[in-house]
C-alpha cells in the first residue's frame, strides 16, 4: 500500500504519462525519452525547423507539466541524437541536418593559366544594390546594420569630437593614428604576432592595403598567384595595376592546392601571391597551420612575396581565432580592415608590410596621402575599451547560426544536387548549382524578383564557376529572407 507521502507523487507521474501518451502516442520508455521522441517527431515533420529556438527548459517543463530535471533530460537526449544544440546564454536550438548531407562544391576544373584580366561582365550594380532597401541583400558581402554597434560607435565619435573641438576636422597623416596603431599592435598577440605600432600603417580599407602591397612588390606585366575562386575586388585591382593573374584552385576544406601551386611555381615566374587563408571569401575555409607553413616554404625558396588579406580573421564560428600567415613568417605583408566586421562606412584598414613599409608609405603619399581622423580614433577607442571583444562574442555566434540556417534553407528549397561550402567563419556561403544552371542568368532573374546575389564568374579571373553563386548570410533570419530563398530555389529549377 502506498504511503500518504508517495501517493501524490505517483498520481502526478501517472498524469504526466497519460499526457505524453496522448500527445505523442508513445507508450514505452522513461518519461524524458518519450518527451524527446515527441519533439523529434515535430522536428522531422518540420513543425520545428532548423534554426528555431526551442522553448526554455523551464517553459517546456511547464507546458508538459513535468519537472525541470525531466525537461532538461529530454533536451539532453535530443542533443545526443544531434537534433538540437545548446548555445551559451541563449538556450537550445534545432540543428541544421539536411545541409550536413549536401556535398561540398567542386573546385575549378580549369588548368591554371595566366590571364590578362579582360573586362568582366557588367555587374557594377552589385555593391549599389546594398543601398536598395527593396532588394533582399544576398549579394554584397556586408553584414546587417542591426548586428553592428553603430549607435555605440556614433556616441564614441561624438565624445571624441567634443574632446578635440576644432581639431576634430584635422588630417590623419600617414602612417596614421598612433592610438589605432598601438591597439593593432596589442591585438596582434591574438593573431600570433608580436608587432609594434610602428609596424602598421592605416589605410582606406583593405582594398587600399592590398593595392599598396601589390604596387610595392610588383611592376606592370608581372604575374600574381590568386586563389580560384577569389574575392572579385582583387581582380579589379590587378586589372588596374596591369598585372596578370595565375588562378590556383582551392579545396573547400583547407585552401589553395599546394601541389598544383608548387608545379606552377616551377614553370612560371611569379612576383607575389595574394591569399585569404583565414575565412576565405567566398568559401569560408580556414587554412590549417601545417599547410600555411608549407605555403610559406614554397614561396620562400623562390623569394616570392606573400600578401595576406586577413579581413575576416576575427570572425571564427567556434574556438580560437586562427593565426595569421605573418605569425609564421615575418616577411608576409599583412592587410586587414574593420569594414566587413565593424564599421563598413568608416573605411578603416591597415597594412604591416615589414621591409616593404617605407615603400608602402611613399606610395600612399602619391595616392590617398591621408586618412579620416574621427573614424580612425573611434575605432581605436572601441578596441581599447573592450567594446570590440564583447561585440565579437555576440556577432560570431550570430553569423554561425545565420550561416547554418541559410544552408538548411537552401537544401530544402533548391533542386537536388546543390552543393554547399562549410564556412568555418565569417558570413558567406559558396553554392554550386545543380546541372547547367547559369549563375549570370540567375543573377538577372533574381534581381527582377527583388533579390541581389553574387554570381560565380565574378570570383574568377577566367570566368569560371558559371553555375556557382555566393550568398551573403550577414542578415538576421526573417520572413523576407525565407521567402527569397524559396524564390531563388524556384528560379534555379527553371534554369
Amino acid at each position: 500500500m502506498n504511503s500518504p507521502s508517495t501517493a501524490p507523487v505517483q498520481t502526478r507521474r501517472k498524469a504526466q504519462n497519460r499526457r505524453v501518451r496522448r500527445a505523442g502516442n508513445f507508450a514505452q520508455g522513461p518519461l524524458y525519452q518519450r518527451l524527446a521522441d515527441l519533439l523529434e517527431k515535430m522536428i522531422q515533420s518540420r513543425s520545428l525547423r532548423a534554426g528555431d529556438r526551442m522553448p526554455s527548459v523551464r517553459q517546456f517543463g511547464a507546458q508538459q507539466r513535468v519537472s525541470v530535471p525531466t525537461a532538461l533530460q529530454a533536451y539532453v537526449t535530443l542533443e545526443s541524437r544531434g537534433l538540437i544544440e545548446a548555445r551559451p546564454k541563449s538556450g537550445f536550438y534545432v540543428r541544421a541536418r539536411l545541409a550536413d548531407l549536401a556535398p561540398e562544391p567542386a573546385r575549378s576544373s580549369l588548368a591554371p593559366r595566366i590571364t590578362t584580366l579582360e573586362d568582366p561582365d557588367p555587374m557594377e550594380s552589385l555593391l549599389a544594390d546594398h543601398a536598395n532597401s527593396k532588394l533582399v541583400p544576398f549579394g554584397a558581402a556586408l553584414p546587417s546594420a542591426s548586428l553592428l554597434p553603430g549607435i555605440k560607435l556614433t556616441r564614441t565619435m561624438a565624445a571624441i569630437g567634443r574632446r578635440l573641438g576644432a581639431n576634430s576636422i584635422d588630417y590623419d597623416m600617414a602612417p596614421g593614428s598612433e592610438a589605432l596603431r598601438c591597439e593593432l599592435a596589442r591585438r596582434s598577440l591574438e593573431w600570433g604576432c608580436t608587432l609594434k605600432a610602428d609596424d602598421f600603417m592605416v589605410t582606406v580599407g583593405a582594398t587600399e592595403a592590398v593595392s599598396l602591397a601589390l604596387r610595392s612588390v610588383c611592376k606592370p606585366g608581372d604575374t600574381v598567384v590568386v586563389e580560384s575562386p577569389t574575392y572579385f575586388g582583387l581582380a579589379n585591382t590587378l586589372r588596374e595595376l596591369q598585372l596578370k593573374a595565375l588562378p590556383i584552385p582551392v579545396n573547400c576544406a583547407d585552401g589553395i592546392d599546394l601541389d598544383m601551386l608548387e608545379k606552377a611555381l616551377r614553370k612560371t615566374r611569379i612576383a607575389a601571391c595574394v591569399l585569404v587563408p583565414n575565412f576565405h571569401n567566398p568559401i569560408g575555409f580556414a587554412m590549417p597551420d601545417e599547410r600555411k607553413r608549407r605555403l610559406i616554404e614554397l614561396c620562400a625558396r623562390r623569394n616570392i612575396s606573400i600578401i595576406e588579406d586577413d579581413t575576416y580573421g576575427d570572425l571564427p564560428h567556434k574556438g580560437a581565432r586562427p593565426r595569421c600567415l605573418k605569425a609564421l613568417e615575418d616577411s608576409v605583408i599583412l592587410c586587414g580592415s574593420f569594414s566587413k566586421k565593424l564599421a563598413p562606412g568608416y573605411r578603416v584598414g591597415y597594412i604591416a608590410a615589414g621591409r616593404w613599409q617605407p615603400r608602402v608609405r611613399a606610395l600612399k603619399q602619391t595616392s590617398t596621402l591621408i586618412g579620416a581622423l574621427l573614424p580612425t580614433l573611434t575605432i581605436a577607442e572601441f578596441l581599447k575599451n573592450g567594446g570590440y571583444d564583447r561585440y565579437l562574442r555576440s556577432v560570431r555566434q550570430a553569423y554561425r547560426h545565420q550561416v547554418a540556417r541559410m544552408k538548411e534553407a537552401v537544401v530544402e528549397n533548391f533542386p537536388e544536387g546543390v552543393c554547399l561550402s562549410r564556412p568555418k567563419g565569417g558570413y558567406l556561403l559558396w553554392c554550386e548549382l545543380p546541372g547547367r544552371a547559369d549563375a549570370v542568368k540567375l543573377f538577372k532573374q533574381a534581381r527582377e524578383a527583388g533579390i541581389s546575389i553574387a554570381p560565380g564568374p565574378m570570383f574568377s579571373p577566367t570566368g569560371d564557376f558559371r553555375n556557382f553563386i555566393r550568398i551573403n548570410c550577414g542578415h538576421p533570419w526573417s520572413k523576407s529572407i525565407e521567402n527569397a530563398v524559396g524564390t531563388l530555389g524556384r528560379l534555379v529549377r527553371k534554369l
